[in-house]
């Protein structure tokens, strides 16, 4: 019996491992990849995130180009609209700090003002307002994927952490981000260049966005490489407003 069971289970066992060893579906449309990407990654409940930036910006208001290598945020958002953020800004002063968003209250400290909170209402534009809601920018992302001139490529497999993650690389003409901005002011041209170029890393088991990174090169920006990594999935967390005592009325959220 176990002779003649031997050989459809060595076919099983090639089966599930050319589908990714763990019985998902192996994928290669990279518009396939971004899409169950997308979809998966919207269904997350929590997620503990790091963004840095290397480089340097043009601000004219601020004396012209300025360093931004080693600025870097990094913190837990949840899908209840709780957020915990703490950043570091060597480029203004050695700034570093926290913000905690919490029940429509935020609260930021910062290595300038010293150690006391200052509490503010979350308004429907503040960054943080909704913390972990990736439906809108998602079906975004969504929309371009059709859009005539916009290139999704699938890059070769690359490592992530201790896993193995789908490549693909999106290519969004600045023509086609105007088009889908058009009545605002800012022109992305002035912003990305030519194209906003997207290198995106998903899960190959569940598809979750682990990172995504992008070179602008752009006149009045600068030459900025900016890093945007995803963790911790779905994993408990507790955010909670500081103690009462240590927190002051009247504030302006993050500081840039």
């Amino acid at each position: 019996m176990l002779r003649r069971t031997a050989p459809a289970l060595a076919a099983a066992t090639l089966l599930l491992a050319a589908c990714g060893g763990s019985g998902t579906p192996e994928l290669t449309d990279p518009k396939e990849i971004v899409t169950q990407g997308l979809e998966a990654t919207a269904e997350i409940e929590s997620v503990h995130f790091t963004m840095s930036v290397d480089g340097s910006a043009s601000i004219p208001d601020l004396g012209g180009e300025i360093e931004l290598t080693g600025t870097e945020l990094s913190g837990d958002l949840t899908t209840d609209g709780a957020a915990h953020v703490e950043f570091v800004v060597p480029a203004m002063f050695g700034l570093t700090g926290e913000m905690i968003a919490v029940d429509g209250a935020s609260y930021t400290k910062t290595s300038l003002t010293g150690e006391t909170w200052s509490k503010s209402t979350l308004g429907e534009d503040d960054p943080l307002a909704g913390a972990l809601d990736p439906t809108e920018a998602l079906d975004r992302v969504r929309e371009f994927l059709d859009k005539e001139g916009v290139e999704v490529e699938k890059l070769d497999d690359a490592e992530c952490g201790e896993e193995t993650c789908y490549a693909v690389r999106l290519t969004i003409p600045a023509a086609v981000l105007a088009e889908a901005g058009e009545g605002q002011d800012l022109d992305p041209g002035e912003l990305v260049g030519e194209a906003l170029v997207l290198d995106l890393l998903f899960d190959r088991e569940d598809r979750w966005l682990t990172e995504a990174s992008t070179r602008i090169v752009a006149e009045s920006v600068g030459e900025l490489t900016l890093s945007l990594s995803f963790s911790a999935f779905n994993e408990p967390v507790e955010i909670e407003a500081p103690p009462a005592d240590q927190v002051t009325e009247g504030g302006q959220g993050l500081p840039f």
